[in-house]
């Protein structure tokens, strides 16, 4: 029970707090430096009120590093939407809830993390907190879609099986396209395995809102959901958050997740995310709204988050021309590469907003005509051999290293993920023996002016030294 306030007696402790804050002080003596007075010109005539949110750890507004009050209180209420046992806040976004989730998953050094499907190279990071032993399976290459396949249950049985003593299974749903896995059946066989499923879902905060949105991945079973509201609901930049089901984890996570945050955390950050989880509950008819809105222009697909348009093009000349069409009339893309383009909608987006963004679609899709889906993307064939790591993810941090030209690379082991994949999905991992042919394709595609982290502005990548 937290200290100072029922749970529920506001559906926005944090802002309710900052506010009455705000109301009360006339003049500030005590951090930041702006003293919700003066920051300079043109920052301070864009950001407006919200400076005088922008505060410390006041009488009345917690602390994020031991929250018993407001924080606490919202965060058991975002818990309750979910159905989590907890819910932990992020300001240092889902970076830091995926390293956390591994560091308190991995019972011991040399934990064995099998990674189905890509993932995001936050997930490198926390193989090296938690000083895990990764197993990676590929997953299908769908030349269609021009995007990877979901991982799937029967894949998932088929690796368990294959590799015993997996303590920890991490997959990412929905993809960065927007297709989403069946992680009830992830959840099943994971746990008949004796292993914990932490689900990556970044993309999916949404989730659950309509019964035309996928179900969320806590109400599915999964140990450890993670999550970025900034990503899909009305929320800012970096704030995130990670439900955990689990009693047992709870604590470990919760303690991982503060070891990577800093002391002076961003109300301004906080208090979004408390919006966004009273949006949770406020914002259902917004949300019905919106999807009614889209509905008008695009056919739901089942299995895909219909908040996110993915276009396969197969050719970077086309995905960039869609592009170039868009942004001539005011409008951008979350991404666009080689294999597609991708767009975000947001709920609160008008009709009029997806009537302009239809036009210029429609327009540019009569033109371009339909994708050859016989050609796949060279990166693509990256991702269908598994990693096999020579070196643990923390021993190849510890070594030191040097860099070499990309083309020079093969033989080498990689110090750094390389990957050319959004959104930063490594398709060679630090510890891995750099081939001949991947080091090849990688330089093809940086040349092409792909962008690949990991590689620098003078094209060379680091290796270890050793």
């Amino acid at each position: 029970m937290t200290r100072g306030m029922e749970p529920g007696a506001a559906e926005t402790p944090i802002l309710d707090r900052l506010m009455h804050h705000a109301r009360r002080e006339r003049a500030s003596f005590h951090v930041p430096g702006h003293h919700g007075r003066y920051l300079p010109q043109p920052l301070s005539a864009w950001l407006g009120q919200a400076i005088k949110l922008d505060l410390t750890e006041l009488p009345g507004l917690d602390n994020f590093h031991a929250a018993s009050d407001c924080i606490a209180a919202s965060e058991e209420l975002c818990a309750r939407h979910y159905g989590a046992y907890r819910t932990y806040y992020s300001v240092n976004g889902a970076t830091a809830c995926v390293m956390a989730a591994l560091k308190a998953a991995c019972s011991a050094p040399g934990c064995r993390v099998l990674i189905l499907g890509p993932c995001h190279l936050s997930v490198w990071r926390g193989l090296v907190y938690a000083d895990a032993s990764p197993v990676f399976v590929p997953t299908r290459w769908n030349a269609a879609r021009q995007a990877f396949d979901p991982p799937s249950p029967a894949l998932l049985e088929q690796s368990l099986r294959q590799w015993g003593d997996v303590r920890v299974v991490f997959v990412t749903s929905p993809t960065y396209p927007g297709l989403v896995a069946d992680v009830a059946g992830l959840a099943d066989v994971a746990h008949r395995h004796g292993a914990l499923l932490v689900v990556d879902e970044a993309h999916g905060a949404h989730f659950g809102l309509d019964p035309r949105l996928p179900l969320h991945s806590v109400a599915q079973g999964a140990d450890v959901v993670v999550q970025s509201p900034h990503k899909t609901l009305p929320c800012l930049t970096q704030a995130a958050w990670v439900h955990v089901s689990r009693p047992d984890l709870a604590g470990a996570l919760h303690e991982a997740l503060l070891f990577l945050h800093t002391t002076s955390p961003s109300y301004l950050l906080l208090a979004a995310l408390d919006a966004a989880q009273a949006f949770l509950r406020s914002g259902r008819d917004l949300v019905r709204r919106t999807l009614d809105d889209l509905a008008a222009y695009r056919a739901f697909e089942a299995h895909t988050d219909p908040m996110r348009l993915w276009v396969p093009t197969g050719s970077k000349a086309r995905s960039g021309h869609l592009a170039k069409r868009l942004e001539d009339e005011g409008l951008f893309l979350e991404y666009w590469d080689a294999s597609g383009a991708l767009a975000l909608f947001g709920f609160g987006q008008t009709a009029r907003d997806f009537s302009r963004f239809f036009s210029v679609y429609e327009a540019w899709r009569a033109e371009a005509g339909e994708m050859d889906a016989a050609r796949p993307w060279e990166g693509a064939l990256l991702y269908e051999t598994p990693a096999q790591p020579a070196l643990r993810p923390r021993d190849t941090q510890r070594l030191p290293g040097r860099r070499v030209p990309l083309r020079e690379a093969a033989g080498c082991v990689a110090r750094q993920p390389l990957a050319p994949y959004p959104p930063g999905v490594p398709a060679v991992w630090p510890g891995q023996v750099v081939s001949e042919w991947q080091a090849e394709v990688l330089a093809r595609l940086w040349q092409d002016g792909h962008d690949v982290v990991g590689v620098g502005a003078d094209g060379t990548i680091e290796v270890c030294d050793a």
